[in-house]
């Protein structure tokens, strides 16, 4: 141990609750104090018998023996450098100490800056983590302030596949442009208005709006964010995401327009299904093709109604023909039809009911109601054309009247 300081030294250096310790020029460590065996998790004889620079890691030894050398020459010494404990936990200390050339060694005060350190790189891991993050998300994080403008104080790197432009171009005092340069003039109002809205709720909003890159090609982009306020309630930034939905807006618009095709294609579909015809002055055909269901048979008797009160028909002739099989519920259709056009003062009658159509009507004790049947169409025709007109007027053959 030295003797270069007197007893009241001595007992300074002991007790001082910074680690201390004396370095000769070759490395040698002449003593330490607790403070510093304690950082180094080693007793002071373990201390001495190591050395200084095997104390750090071996990549480090030579940086450490450098600065030795270095404080030879100078009045300080300095660098920073981690130790190893015996554990392998590293302790990351500043060295800073005073050379004493006539006695050829270093006294050092080594201040533990650990947590310090840990905090540091913490920092350094969630700043390349954000940036790591922010970097691959497909579009653009901002921070702006809440003006007309939307003036932006950070923008991700998303800016450039959303806006056409870089970050260094839309945010900062270098600014060139700002998004609000960029929104649908027919949109803005409506963009400001819902913000604004949403920051007085203190709610976050969400919108959709038509945008304007760079490229000057309209694009579709949705944004969500909301108001930061200090601890006062004051309003100082808005914070959010936008994200281009080009492609999502235009598969919705294709989807709704093959949807208002179908619809068209099926009220098509549905007028064609119910060939009401007007063949002579005061007679209607309805020939049945399919299956006739419930939804179905109601349709044609309002389609079928709805024309006798129009027309003032005298005859309503129900073709059967393609009908080769009927259940009871088919039955009941076509007595509930005829039915209705007799209400109405008109004489009904079936045409073409196959054999099949007959025994099963006969079966089921299907009420026709008096309704007049014929073989075919041509003879039904033929009977109620003979039948003269309520009106003066004749219209011409083949008129049609298709109901949805």
């Amino acid at each position: 141990m030295t003797t270069h300081r007197d007893p009241s030294a001595e007992r300074f250096f002991r007790f001082q609750s910074a680690p201390c310790l004396e370095v000769d020029f070759d490395g040698g460590i002449v003593c330490a104090n607790p403070a510093f065996c304690q950082v180094a998790g080693r007793s002071e004889d373990e201390l001495q018998a190591a050395g200084l620079v095997a104390l750090f890691a071996p990549d480090a030894r030579a940086e450490a023996s450098a600065a030795l050398v270095r404080g030879t020459t100078r009045d300080v010494v300095s660098f920073d450098l981690p130790l190893v404990r015996p554990d392998s936990e590293l302790r990351w200390l500043e060295w800073r100490g005073v050379s004493f050339a006539e006695h050829r060694l270093f006294r050092i005060v080594a201040h533990d800056v650990t947590a310090l350190w840990r905090a540091e790189a913490e920092a350094r891991e969630r700043e390349r983590f954000l940036g790591t993050l922010l970097g691959n998300l497909q579009g653009m994080v901002y921070r702006c302030r809440n003006d007309e403008r939307y003036s932006m104080e950070f923008v991700s790197a998303g800016c450039e596949l959303i806006c056409g432009y870089k970050a260094e171009e839309m945010a900062g005092e270098g600014a060139i442009i700002s998004v609000a340069d960029l929104v649908h003039p027919e949109d803005a109002a409506r963009v400001w208005g819902e913000i604004q809205a949403a920051i007085a709720a203190r709610l976050p909003y969400g919108l959709k709006y038509r945008f304007y890159p760079r490229s000057g090609e309209l694009r579709w982009v949705e944004e969500r964010g909301r108001g930061v306020f200090d601890a006062s309630g004051a309003l100082i930034a808005l914070e959010g995401f936008v994200t281009d939905v080009t492609a999502r807006v235009a598969a919705k618009q294709e989807v709704e327009e093959k949807l208002r095709v179908i619809a068209e294609q099926k009220e098509q579909i549905q007028h064609l299904s119910l060939p009401i015809i007007e063949v002579w002055d005061g007679v209607i055909t309805l020939p049945v093709v399919g299956v006739l269901d419930d939804q179905r048979a109601e349709r044609i008797m309002q389609g079928l109604l709805d024309t006798v009160v129009r027309t003032q028909s005298q005859h309503v002739i129900i073709d059967l023909t393609a009908v080769e099989d009927v259940d009871g519920a088919v039955a009941e259709h076509i007595v509930r039809i005829l039915r209705a056009v007799q209400l109405l003062g008109a004489e009904g009658a079936l045409s073409g009911i196959q054999p099949k159509v007959a025994q099963a009507l006969v079966s089921l004790s299907a009420d026709l109601g008096g309704a007049r049947t014929w073989p075919d169409l041509r003879a039904a025709l033929r009977a109620c054309m003979r039948v003269p007109a309520r009106k003066a007027a004749a219209r011409p053959r083949g008129r049609s009247e298709g109901n949805a």
